[in-house]
């Protein structure tokens, strides 16, 4: 199952480009991506900037589709149960035993934003938090 997919978007649909990634690269369809010495990688608690496979990518592959920019909204889900207060918060993703997560109780590379909207999480329920890439791969 994907770790986060997309459920809104702006306009037209977000923008998806080709990147180049490393050829033992496995992305999961779903999963948030980061650059790594201009090879795309599978996003990680540390990186600076991501972007949306909404694809994923096997071993062997060089190319990986990507969606880029921050024009649309994710749904994940998160490390710990969401409550109101984080809405339009600057979060960060964890992955825990290669389940991207959204670490909402950390704000530290800040690379994902809480929604605002009624339709942000279920309070106290950690599924079906609603994101914005805060710091975007373009």
């Amino acid at each position: 199952m994907a770790d986060f997919k997309i459920v809104a978007g702006e306009g037209n649909a977000p923008q998806t480009v080709l990147a180049t990634i490393a050829s033992a690269t496995v992305v999961e369809a779903g999963d948030l991506v980061e650059l790594d010495t201009g090879l795309i990688v599978k996003g990680t608690a540390t990186g600076a900037a991501l972007a949306f496979a909404p694809n994923g990518s096997a071993s062997g592959e060089t190319q990986i589709a990507v969606t880029v920019g921050n024009d649309f909204v994710l749904e994940g889900t998160g490390d710990a149960v969401f409550a109101v207060t984080q809405k339009a918060t600057e979060v960060d993703l964890v992955v825990t035993d290669g389940v991207q997560l959204i670490d909402v109780g950390s704000s530290s590379t800040d690379v994902l934003k809480i929604d605002v909207s009624e339709n942000a999480g279920t309070v106290d329920s950690a599924s079906g938090i609603r994101v914005r890439i805060n710091k975007p791969i373009f």
